[in-house]
């Protein structure tokens, strides 16, 4: 007798095995995206109380908040010092709303960002009211 036994996958061991890793897969992966894009907040998070410090002492030395981002203090402009980017260039920041006592900073996001679509724009709003700030939405926070 000849013992025929033969080494190797069949194609149904292959294909059972394909379909696990394919159903991993489908699961790890937007598992993966959205905790990324989580990561990517902190670079708005980051930029915004940065740019909300430089309010702070501009105000200080002036008698309003800036209301747009420059390279240097300008209370005759009222810029604040600061770039309209976060550091590691996710979000676009943007100054509104400032007066003698209030002001909104808001990042947007931008390039691969953008597909955090619940957290899509962060907004930190200071005023009399709230000093520490409000910050929206509060998930993305």
């Amino acid at each position: 007798m000849h013992n025929t036994q033969t080494k190797g996958f069949t194609l149904i061991e292959l294909m059972i095995t394909v379909a696990i890793i394919g159903i991993i897969a489908s699961v790890a992966y937007p598992s993966f995206i959205d905790m990324m894009n989580k990561s990517r907040r902190a670079d708005a998070h980051s930029a915004l109380m940065e740019l909300s410090l430089a309010q702070s002492k501009l105000r200080g030395n002036c008698t309003t908040y800036g209301s747009s981002i420059g390279s240097v203090s300008d209370c005759v402009n009222k810029k604040v010092k600061g770039t309209s980017s976060s550091e590691n260039g996710y979000y676009v920041l943007t100054v509104s709303g400032a007066t003698g006592n209030a002001y909104t900073l808001t990042a947007t996001a931008q390039g691969v960002q953008q597909k955090d679509t619940s957290c899509k724009s962060m907004t930190l709003i200071v005023s009399p009211s709230q000093p520490k700030g409000v910050k929206a939405p509060e998930a993305c926070w």
